[in-house]
């Protein structure tokens, strides 16, 4: 019992404990997160993240609020381009990071008037421990895509 808690102790602070911090790491690596969980994220990953983008109501037409203009069909498909290959990626504080594609000559939502050919996801890391930023293939499935959005 004793070499069993004498072990754990050693053991614990060597394993990585703490959330990723997205403004910690490199745009670079946030990019290869994005494009490991384009190839490896769950059906109920997208599930959830269609959920809660229809809750926020980006895919109808509401007033005040980005909405996709394209075949919701469509969605899918770039959606998974955007994190797989995203034109851009920026952290928004504590373990969240936005994932943006440009998609030249195709308008991908409206907001009123203005027309938005970008499309953006929100990536929540917490569940990635900070020291494992560079081996994250077992945390990859609990990873929470937050939401997706038409954007410029």
């Amino acid at each position: 019992m004793l070499k069993q808690a004498l072990f754990t102790l050693l053991l614990l602070p060597a394993l990585p404990t703490h959330a990723l911090d997205t403004e910690q790491v490199t745009p670079e690596q946030l990019l290869q997160l994005g494009n490991q969980l384009a190839a490896s994220a769950g059906t109920s990953q997208w599930q959830q993240l269609w959920q809660r983008t229809r809750t926020a109501g980006h895919l109808q037409a509401q007033a005040q609020r980005p909405h996709f203009t394209l075949e919701h069909i469509q969605l899918p498909a770039l959606a998974e381009q955007t994190l797989a290959q995203a034109d851009q990626v920026k952290a928004l504080g504590n373990s969240v990071a936005r994932y943006r594609r440009q998609f030249p000559g195709q308008v991908i939502g409206m907001l009123d008037q203005h027309r938005f050919n970008a499309l953006c996801l929100e990536i929540d890391w917490r569940t990635l421990p900070q020291g494992m930023v560079d081996h994250p293939q077992a945390y990859l499935g609990s990873a929470r895509l937050l939401s997706s959005y038409p954007c410029d």
